[in-house]
């Protein structure tokens, strides 16, 4: 079973400082728990073919980036969930003026076996949009001024 999402979602960020938040690296600054394990480059650089880990258990996944195009605001990656699904996750980012920009988040799901069902079953059109929805409330705290003057522990 193949199944595609797509979400589109507005931050008040210009294009060229939102881009690297939807890199590994990236997303440790508003993906709470998100901590890669990097395999390739150990320092968690992204680049074509880089290699990490994320998860435990069932829902230990494997990524590998497949497009690194900073120019273009563009990156795609492969997931592979070994217990249930692969997805192949695509960010494009464009300008929506000065300081803001539009991103679009596609996912494109291959179920494994009948726990990839489920999983693809239950990531419905609205509950997609509603997982990236929250993408752009992460990302807003994150970036608010409080959050960027609060100290680090």
């Amino acid at each position: 079973m193949r199944t595609e999402r797509s979400h589109e979602i507005s931050l008040d960020v210009a294009v060229a400082d939102a881009f690297p938040l939807f890199t590994p690296k990236g997303e440790e600054s508003w993906v709470p728990g998100w901590r890669p394990s990097y395999i390739e480059p150990p320092g968690g650089e992204t680049v074509p073919e880089m290699l990490f880990r994320t998860g435990d258990g069932d829902e230990t996944t494997f990524w590998t980036c497949l497009a690194f195009e900073p120019g273009l605001h563009h990156v795609r990656y492969l997931r592979v969930t070994p217990a249930s699904r692969i997805a192949f996750v695509d960010v494009a980012c464009r300008a929506g003026g000065p300081n803001d920009c539009i991103v679009r988040v596609s996912y494109r799901f291959v179920a494994l076996n009948d726990a990839g069902l489920r999983y693809i079953d239950a990531m419905s059109p609205d509950a997609f949009a509603a997982m990236i929805e929250d993408w752009r409330h992460l990302i807003g705290t994150a970036l608010s001024p409080r959050a960027q003057s609060a100290p680090i522990s």
